[in-house]
């Protein structure tokens, strides 16, 4: 059989593969960003959506103006606001607060300390042995989760401490806070009537996070992340790939959440399928019982009523 000799072309091609040992790796593998945040933290992102929010929390670390994330739930909000404190100064305060369902008087007394209620909140605020969050917060980041709701009162009393109004609090040591908030209200109804005031939404720069159904390009990055964290095991760049593949087809109502949880449940050993949709035999699993003999007891017979 005659020796067809190769093109230069195909030549030159594989000696810059030898050359360069990772021009055979995928695209997620070389282009992802694994941004670490604390011990089994971190902010992965691929996606080229994903790579300019990521720039832009950059630029806006070096801004005190308040930031407002929104997006479904799992997209990753919270990791982004622990991204732009730890991009300005990792070592000041870092509190967040969860606000959703919260009245009025509570949230301003966690905020801003017991007694702190304006006209529209005429019963006066729950006491609390806490250091307002405010002051906790002096010269690093407050977070408000889920602030969809939040009371108008809250509203004008922070526009208030923005403005350094006659109600502002008083000095801070190290600085005031600075404002980040989250919440998964679409952002149409956010500024809808009935919704946040729109003098409060005018203070905030604003971030929508996509869902990761939007992103696909996030997965295989995200599923060797994970893999590594609660597999015993080193995944193979083609194995990765192959679930990822598999993975790409589901709609991930709950995100990176989600994802992150049937990772968990792979590296268990359940199958990803029956994870997903139930599948034709879904079952609970639960931890076998061992079950120690009784012992065995003696009883004097009953006694026969006459």
């Amino acid at each position: 059989m005659k020796h067809t000799p190769a093109s230069p072309q195909a030549e030159a091609k594989t000696e810059a593969l030898s050359d360069n040992p990772f021009a055979q790796l995928p695209n997620w593998f070389t282009e992802r960003e694994v941004i670490p945040l604390e011990d089994s933290l971190a902010l992965v992102v691929c996606h080229q959506t994903m790579r300019q929010i990521v720039a832009l929390c950059r630029h806006l670390a070096e801004n005190p103006a308040p930031v407002l994330l929104t997006g479904e739930t799992g997209v990753g909000k919270s990791l982004l606001c622990r991204f732009i404190h730890a991009s300005g100064d990792p070592y000041a305060p870092y509190v967040s607060l969860l606000t959703a369902g919260l009245e009025a008087k509570v949230l301003l007394a966690r905020l801003f300390g017991p007694g702190e209620c304006p006209d529209e909140c005429p019963d006066d605020a729950a006491p609390g042995e806490a250091a307002p969050l405010m002051r906790e917060a002096a010269g690093g980041t407050l977070v408000l989760e889920e602030m969809g709701d939040l009371p108008r009162a809250v509203q004008k009393r922070l526009m208030d401490f923005w403005d350094g109004g006659p109600r502002n609090g008083g000095p801070h040591v190290g600085g005031p806070a600075r404002l980040l908030c989250a919440t998964n209200t679409p952002p149409e109804r956010l500024s809808a009537p009935g919704g946040l005031l729109p003098e409060f939404l005018a203070r905030f720069r604003r971030i929508h996070v996509p869902p990761l159904r939007e992103r696909k390009d996030d997965i295989p990055a995200l599923v060797a992340y994970f893999s590594r964290l609660g597999a015993s095991r080193t995944e193979s760049l083609k194995s990765l790939e192959a679930l990822a593949a598999r993975l790409a087809d589901h709609a991930f109502p709950g995100n990176v959440r989600e994802l992150e949880s049937l990772m968990a449940l792979e590296s268990g050993g359940l199958p990803w399928r029956w994870r997903i949709t139930g599948g034709e035999k879904a079952c609970c699993v639960r931890p076998p019982v061992n079950h120690a003999p009784k012992a065995s007891k003696t009883t004097a017979p009953r006694r026969r009523k006459t």
